[in-house]
């Protein structure tokens, strides 16, 4: 008996937690910002691991749900967190303030007294360093600096030890041939995925995605992906850390996309 009313209250603990977590949903946003217009700025949902870039106006929709995080990132703004709340689904349009990445630059100062035109007396002026690199004995070693045994004066009289002086260092070719043509051979990703790249884009990305974003109707979405699927170096964009990439990807294939007369 003890044992059927723990199971019980187990199987309605369950049942309540469940019953707590609330489905994602649309939310629709802006990004804006004070000094400049935003646009084409990179909305990634880290809960579901699904984002969304906005559009020249910087609006955006993607799922999501209170307590979610959302990571805002562009060129021209700095990296923003947001954690969402019940009151963001609540308005029509959620509006969120992003700072614009400032680059400074380092002071100069020029003098008027620095130089004087003459350049004569400017040269003798000129401070000028020295500067004494350490030699890298690999690269020293190509130079083809001859050594103290061939520098030195020979004694002819004595019997010749079978050697050549001026023979081809056919180990150091044999290197340099290497080096040639490894060094245009591109390294090999090291990121392996089983999945299909066409499933892997739809589990990243939402519907709303690839019909407002990148301007596809419903039934172009299957066609796109396998358009972009004959790229052989698409495998490598679908890497974790490749999110910002893929989107770029994505849109700029859509652009190309669209051009190609449909039949």
């Amino acid at each position: 008996m003890k044992t059927k009313t723990l199971l019980f209250f187990i199987l309605l603990f369950v049942s309540n937690s469940f019953g707590q977590i609330v489905p994602r949903e649309i939310l629709r946003g802006q990004v804006v910002s004070d000094s400049i217009e935003i646009e084409r700025v990179t909305i990634f949902n880290i809960s579901s691991n699904k984002g969304a870039v906005s559009d020249d106006l910087g609006y955006f929709t993607l799922y999501a749900r209170p307590t979610d995080t959302l990571v805002f990132s562009s060129v021209v703004i700095k990296p923003t967190k947001l954690v969402l709340t019940e009151l963001d689904f609540t308005i029509k349009i959620m509006k969120v303030k992003l700072n614009v990445r400032v680059n400074e630059l380092d002071e100069v100062i020029v003098s008027p007294f620095s130089l004087s035109g003459d350049l004569v007396k400017d040269n003798k002026n000129l401070k000028v360093t020295m500067i004494n690199p350490e030699i890298n004995k690999l690269e020293a070693k190509d130079l083809m600096i001859e050594g103290d045994e061939y520098s030195s004066p020979k004694n002819r009289a004595m019997l010749p030890d079978g050697s050549m002086e001026y023979a081809m260092d056919l180990k150091r070719i044999g290197k340099s041939i290497y080096n040639f043509f490894a060094k245009d051979k591109p390294k090999e990703s090291n990121y392996t995925n089983d999945k299909y790249f066409q499933d892997v884009v739809k589990e990243k990305f939402t519907y709303h995605f690839f019909t407002e974003t990148l301007g596809l109707k419903h039934d172009e979405i299957g066609l796109f992906l396998s358009y972009c699927e004959n790229d052989s170096s698409v495998k490598k964009l679908l890497a974790p850390n490749k999110e910002i990439e893929l989107i770029d990807y994505l849109i700029s294939k859509s652009e190309i996309y669209k051009k190609i007369p449909k039949n």
